[in-house]
């Protein structure tokens, strides 16, 4: 197995991703969203990159059917949700298909779109994900980051699945891959019930904070609270049990 690991958007084009496993990390909010909704019923996803292609793709499908997502952590106006997981619950998402929009997350699945497959974690379903990633030749966890940067909190998560893949043998990891391999270990490693409290070593867990959603760092730091492998296929954005 060889394991590559980008650290944000815009670091690769859309080819480098072809013939490849790529597995999408936003943990602050968006992969931890989409897992939660998908996980309280929610029929599918629909990721798109700009609130207007929303709106279109709504008129289209008509009732059943929401909108969600942000603009610099807050929802994006004329939305039914924004990007917090608290709000996806089974009472709202249940049976309704989801067309969501995020400043990063859904950006980074648009540029991850040629790969053989793509697929989408957070803490809430590490472990789930790194089990299926073990049978797999060529992986990339792409960390969404935040708004071109690197994220700490994409990154520890993406060290934590490397961790558990180099556990089970002996893997080719680039550069990149050991970085984050190593700040996982660094910060992380047998301190996983203090995942909130290393999480607000990041910047951007610390705006999100600012901006009322201290609650969400709390929710989205629960390791392998939803156990459900989440991918995109044809478009749209299911769990396991739809699939396999």
């Amino acid at each position: 197995m060889r394991v590559d690991l980008v650290f944000t958007s815009g670091m690769k084009t859309v080819r480098d991703y072809h013939r490849k496993t790529v597995v999408v990390i936003d943990v602050l909010r968006a992969s931890s969203t989409i897992i939660t909704a998908l996980a309280n019923g929610c029929l599918d996803l629909l990721a798109v990159a700009e609130p207007g292609d929303a709106a279109v793709i709504r008129r289209q499908i008509g009732e059943g059917c929401l909108t969600g997502g942000e603009r610099n952590g807050l929802k994006i106006p004329g939305f039914d949700l924004g990007n917090s997981p608290l709000e996806y619950t089974a009472e709202r998402v249940a049976g309704k298909r989801i067309i969501i929009c995020t400043s990063n997350g859904t950006k980074a699945l648009g540029e991850a779109r040629n790969a053989d497959e793509l697929l989408i974690a957070a803490f809430l379903n590490a472990e789930k994900t790194s089990q299926y990633l073990r049978e797999k030749e060529d992986v990339v966890l792409f960390c969404a980051g935040s708004d071109g940067e690197p994220g700490l909190e994409d990154l520890l998560c993406a060290g934590m699945l490397i961790e558990h893949l180099v556990t089970e043998g002996e893997g080719q990891l680039t550069d990149a891959a050991r970085i984050g391999l190593l700040t996982y270990r660094q910060l992380l490693a047998g301190r996983s019930s203090e995942l909130a409290k290393v999480l607000y070593e990041s910047d951007h867990t610390r705006y999100l904070a600012s901006i009322g959603f201290a609650e969400d760092i709390d929710y989205c730091a629960q390791v392998d609270l939803l156990p459900y492998l989440v991918r995109v296929k044809d478009g749209r954005i299911i769990k396991e049990q739809e699939w396999a």
